[in-house]
């Protein structure tokens, strides 16, 4: 089963410091790297919209930092994510290189044979015969180092996560809603949680408030789990609840 949380435009609302938004995005884009979550959705809160700040760090972050100069262009938002600590995924790759292993490139040129030209973290360019335009982001595997060749290939690692902008009313039908009012979490209800999507709410409103503001009717046959009761704080930051609940699934579902 493929591995996605879903969370609002709204994560941020708590904070105006820029170091400390950056920061907390960093939370969660580590936890769901810890978690070999394939897929982050963000949705629309009328309460804020941050979608695109949000976006743009976390995949920023996914992305090796030796591509960064070429598929993410400097932008004010972007000011404090080079200070960020890395997610050091399998798709970091360090400059030491061993024929075999997958890396992630960015082609830089095209010759007038097809050839492309990858830019896989090296002080030389790799050869790849596969025709691709300039600038896309490959998947390739190390065919030799002298001379450096590479081909197109697919991870069976986990790699990373995508980021996504969706609409809260296309996640409901497929998430587990997560609310500290919701039915605390068990080995007798843990099959309800076999749902692709966890879905959570934000800093100041659950799933079901954001819900109801923008006309949406949550089916009672969706399951909304609490998972982390009893517990001891007023409240349960955002990013405290994505890491308290993966590490929940990690153990009980997944």
């Amino acid at each position: 089963m493929k591995k996605a949380v879903a969370i609002p435009s709204s994560a941020l609302v708590n904070e105006t410091d820029d170091k400390i938004k950056a920061y907390k995005v960093w939370q969660i884009a580590r936890a769901a790297a810890i978690f070999k979550i394939e897929m982050i959705y963000i949705y629309k809160d009328p309460r804020k919209n941050e979608t695109e700040y949000i976006k743009e760090i976390l995949e920023y972050l996914e992305t090796p930092q030796y591509l960064r100069k070429y598929l993410i262009p400097l932008k004010q938002s972007l000011r404090f994510a080079g200070l960020l600590p890395p997610l050091s995924i399998p798709s970091h790759r360090p400059k030491h290189l061993k024929v075999g292993e997958l890396r992630e490139g960015v082609v830089r040129k095209v010759g007038p044979d097809g050839t492309s030209w990858v830019d896989i973290g090296l002080n030389a360019l790799a050869a790849m015969k596969a025709s691709k335009p300039v600038g896309a982001r490959v998947t390739v595997r190390v065919c030799s180092k002298k001379p450096l060749v590479v081909e197109e290939s697919e991870p069976e690692e986990y790699w990373g996560y995508k980021v996504k902008k969706a609409r809260l009313k296309d996640l409901v039908g497929k998430s587990v809603i997560l609310s500290r009012r919701g039915e605390r979490i068990s080995t007798q209800n843990k099959e309800k949680l076999r749902k692709p999507v966890l879905l959570f709410g934000s800093p100041v409103e659950g799933v079901v408030e954001i819900a109801e503001k923008l006309g949406i009717k949550i089916p009672e046959s969706i399951p909304v789990i609490n998972t982390i009761p009893d517990q001891g704080t007023e409240t349960v930051r955002l990013e405290e609840a994505i890491i308290s609940t993966l590490a929940v699934m990690n153990v009980m579902v997944w």
